[in-house]
């Protein structure tokens, strides 16, 4: 086709696709579609497939000359593109990529359509291809999902001609719902989809979006309620991850994805419009930034090397506790220099959660060399054994402005012994039965000194991500686990996909959660069950057919077309009972040789 020949020149509605905008250009001009836009083809290679149809509406950049059909068709680049989910993806933060990932799933590969629409204009509106779209608010009425003449679903990729069924040219403005009724429409999803629609300068700051959304969730509440947004996600996403997201500590950069926010707002009764426009107060904020504070938080004790050094704190296992007195301990640290652990309080200040530094303090304005100990945890104000933990962690440091000068000195050799029975998973309390310690108080400087500190934090921290991450695995197991032994009982296929798809997760989580190989086992068990049923139908089927038709009229032929499968569909499934068929039917005589 050349394109100077092109002279029908029409253009595109409002809301139109840009797909039904090309088609009913191409039919001006008496084109046939795949030929027309091949003829706009980014590669001179390709010719345009009935698949790239539904791609056109999504990605366009990557299959046409966008600037060479705007051209010929009197138009602006710009004005086609406003015809495409681009201007949606557009809005977003992010890079390309991340972007169009945005978008994967929500749009539909069926046409759903409003009869009414069509009498008003011939074409397809864009937002009647959005998943989770399933009424017209103009016109107040559900949309149809199929040809209500032959009843048949109409694909994108078959559509010839805009507003006439591909299967039997009835023509769609003329459908009526011969059920009656209408089902209720989800205004709310409609709505969020026509506020992305609206050509407006709106930009969605991903951080921003997964703020809001957790200040949703939380029920629009100050202070962060953990278990109530864990409650209210309802498996579409994770606290952790949306905590990344508003915090930008994601591993690897993306969006959150829309279809999360929508499902979302959908189970809270809100609209995207509402949730974007929603003002998180700052003391919400407050708590969910302490993550970033830890580049401004320093190690306060005094005699440590790292003292004043921002960053210089590092996170444990532990993110929060409940104390004794109800009061809650949030985002614990530790320093690897000196050994003082730390926390985050209520108000979002750095407390100290050992007694060195409030001990040193006191240690600083007095001489305790003459005194009891029993009068200096008098003075400390903490129990004798607490004393003497404060004391030992002293001794094994070079602080010794208020100590005696006749500690007991360290040996490298009982130091390294510690360690190393540490490292093979011994417990502090068997250490401290060894008979090589001279008193208590040795034993004490020993377990305080900071490389046994630093063994000990980093054995519980890894301790506890093993059996995080075995509990999470285990957890997420059962849950397949139950998935997939329903499906087995409803009959349901088992695939990797229909199981992903009821989780709404990937497959590669699946992979990593190590659930293949049990969807594996309990597939082949169903498989081999539907088998099974299949042939005691079947055999009880021949047995009706031979039962019921005259020996002159028994026929392979006959007997496939009675049981509507064909001979080699059920060849392909189960050979051995093709053969026992043909044996019964008479057109096989040696069966049991075959047997043999």
């Amino acid at each position: 086709m050349k394109t100077q020949l092109l002279t029908v020149r029409v253009k595109p509605y409002e809301d139109e696709l840009l797909s039904s905008f090309l088609i009913r250009l191409a039919n001006g001009n008496g084109f046939n579609i795949l030929k027309f836009c091949s003829s706009f083809s980014k590669s001179t290679s390709h010719f345009f497939q009935r698949s790239d149809i539904e791609l056109l509406d999504f990605y366009p950049l990557s299959l046409l000359d966008i600037d060479k059909l705007a051209d010929i068709a009197n138009l602006e680049s710009t004005q086609l593109l406003n015809c495409t989910f681009m201007k949606i993806t557009s809005k977003f933060s992010g890079n390309n990529n991340s972007r169009v990932r945005n978008m994967t799933d929500l749009i539909r590969e069926q046409l759903f359509y409003c009869p009414e629409c069509l009498h008003e204009a011939n074409c397809y509106r864009d937002i009647w291809k959005l998943e989770g779209v399933n009424g017209c608010l103009k016109h107040n009425k559900n949309l149809f999902d199929k040809c209500m003449n032959c009843n048949e679903v109409i694909l994108y990729e078959e559509i010839n001609s805009i507003g006439k069924c591909p299967h039997c040219d009835f023509l769609l403005k003329k459908s009526i719902d011969k059920n009656g009724g209408i089902e209720e429409i989800d205004k709310n999803n409609i709505l969020s989809w026509m506020f992305l629609l609206e050509d407006s300068l709106l930009r969605i700051e991903n951080n921003e979006l997964a703020l809001k959304l957790l200040f949703l969730l939380n029920e629009f509440k100050d202070v962060l309620d953990r278990d109530l947004i864990t409650k209210n996600i309802n498996k579409h996403t994770s606290l952790p991850t949306l905590l990344q997201h508003v915090r930008g500590t994601i591993t690897k950069y993306k969006n959150l994805h829309l279809k999360i926010v929508l499902n979302i707002l959908n189970e809270r009764k809100a609209n995207l419009k509402q949730l974007l426009t929603l003002e998180v107060p700052q003391a919400f904020k407050n708590n969910l930034r302490i993550s970033k504070k830890i580049d401004t938080v320093f190690c306060i004790a005094p005699w440590c090397q790292s003292f004043k050094i921002c960053g210089s704190l590092i996170k444990t296992g532990s993110s929060k506790r409940k104390k004794k007195d109800n009061t809650e301990l949030k985002y614990y640290l530790f320093c690897k220099e000196c050994g003082c652990e730390y926390a985050f309080d209520n108000n979002n200040q750095l407390i100290e959660r050992t007694n060195f530094i409030s001990a040193f303090s006191k240690l600083a304005q007095r001489n305790i060399n003459n005194l009891s100990l029993k009068k200096v945890s008098f003075i400390f104000e903490m129990s004798i054994d607490k004393t003497r933990r404060v004391l030992a962690y002293f001794a094994s440091r070079d602080v010794k402005v208020f100590l005696n000068s006749n500690e007991i000195a360290l040996d490298s050799s009982k130091l390294l012994k510690f360690i190393n029975s540490i490292r093979e998973g011994q417990k502090i309390k068997q250490i401290r039965q060894w008979n090589i310690w001279e008193s208590y108080s040795e034993f004490l400087m020993y377990r305080y000194h900071i490389e046994v500190i630093n063994e000990l934090f980093m054995k519980e921290n890894v301790r506890k991500k093993e059996t995080s991450k075995s509990t999470n695995k285990s957890t997420m197991f059962l849950l397949v686990k139950k998935i997939v032994d329903d499906m087995f009982n409803n009959d349901e296929d088992i695939t990797v996909k229909n199981v992903c798809n009821k989780l709404n997760v990937a497959a590669e989580t699946i992979r990593n959660w190590g659930c293949n190989s049990y969807i594996a086992q309990v597939k082949q068990k169903q498989r081999r069950f539907r088998t099974d049923r299949l042939r005691e139908d079947i055999k009880y089927k021949l047995e009706l057919y031979l039962k019921n038709t005259s020996s002159e009229q028994i026929s392979a032929t006959g007997f496939y077309e009675y049981i509507e499968i064909g001979r080699t569909v059920l060849w392909r499934i189960d050979k051995e009972l093709t053969r026992y068929i043909a044996y019964k039917l008479g057109t096989l005589k040696n069966y049991e040789e075959i047997l043999m």
